[in-house]
């Protein structure tokens, strides 16, 4: 969460930023014609990561391995839960023969597997969310890395992302849209990488 409100506040100060300096460009007037042209020179392009979400083979394997990982762990969990229900129903059935001091132990032993059993399921959640992170910041690497190289031919003069859930764009030029050279550059690049499954 603390990620989106970091990037819904860089693109503010982007986007104004970049309406200053049309404004002073335009302010300038005559006085000021190389401004006034570089300001026209400015060249915008802008990604849309749901696309890249959907289409980028290296972030669609990451997150099927993560899903399967997530399963796994769920399923681990479920089950060691279900042992420990079926202990306590076998437990119960015993009815009156349990002494106090049994049902005490009993007791004791009962909380001791649960509370591990949630600090277990607590120890898989934070690294589930870790490795999360870790691709996400992998995956904003790698896009970072193809941008810079696209760029030297492109020659833009900013590329912004947008996203359904972070829109930051008002409004957005389906001309400008360079989504679909880029996804299809950062597929290029993972299967030549080797990191492919």
């Amino acid at each position: 969460m603390n990620q989106k409100l970091i990037n819904i506040i860089l693109g503010a100060g982007i986007a104004i930023l970049l309406f200053l300096q049309l404004k002073n460009a335009g302010n300038a007037g005559g006085a000021s014609s190389v401004k006034s042209d570089t300001a026209m020179a400015l060249k915008l392009a802008y990604v849309d990561l749901d696309s890249i979400q959907e289409k980028y083979v290296f972030y669609k394997e990451k997150m099927q391995e993560f899903e399967k990982k997530k399963e796994a762990a769920d399923r681990d969990l479920n089950n060691a839960f279900q042992k420990i229900e079926a202990e306590k129903n076998a437990f119960a059935q015993r009815g009156n023969a349990i002494t106090q001091a049994e049902y005490e132990n009993f007791q004791r032993v009962y909380q001791s597997k649960m509370q591990n059993l949630d600090q277990q399921k607590q120890i898989l959640e934070n690294g589930i969310a870790a490795e999360g992170a870790k691709t996400m910041e992998d995956l904003k690497k790698r896009i970072n890395n193809f941008l810079v190289e696209y760029n030297k031919k492109q020659a833009y003069s900013y590329i912004f992302s947008y996203s359904a859930a972070l829109n930051i764009l008002f409004y957005k030029d389906p001309a400008q849209d360079i989504t679909n050279e880029v996804v299809a550059g950062l597929n290029a690049a993972y299967n030549k990488s080797g990191d492919k499954k």
